[in-house]
């Protein structure tokens, strides 16, 4: 009986463990990065709430505007580090989203 006692105080204390590493990840300023390359035509302003899916960054492309960069988490954009007119490239951090 204690062997199972044991058993389970240990697999708790890991479950919280693991459940706290998730909460923290989920709170930290995340990069946001474009996923096409182009001439940005829309950014979403500093302080706009956000959730995961929305569109952060578009530029333009042969068959017009395209998303280049949508949130990964929920949260509020705390940095663009791109305005309309400049070149993205793919894999450029464009925004950062402090998750919620």
């Amino acid at each position: 009986m204690k062997k199972y006692m044991k058993l389970f105080v240990m697999a708790a204390i890991g479950l919280s463990v693991a459940t706290g590493f998730v909460f923290n990840a989920s709170a930290a300023n995340v990069n946001q990065e474009s996923v096409l390359t182009g001439q940005v035509v829309s950014v979403v302003p500093v302080g706009t709430a956000v959730k995961e899916g929305d569109v952060l960054v578009t530029v333009q492309s042969l068959t017009g505007p395209m998303p280049a960069a949508r949130s990964t988490v929920n949260g509020v954009v705390t940095n663009v580090s791109v305005k309309n007119g400049d070149q993205v490239t793919r894999a450029q951090v464009v925004a950062v989203v402090d998750g919620k």
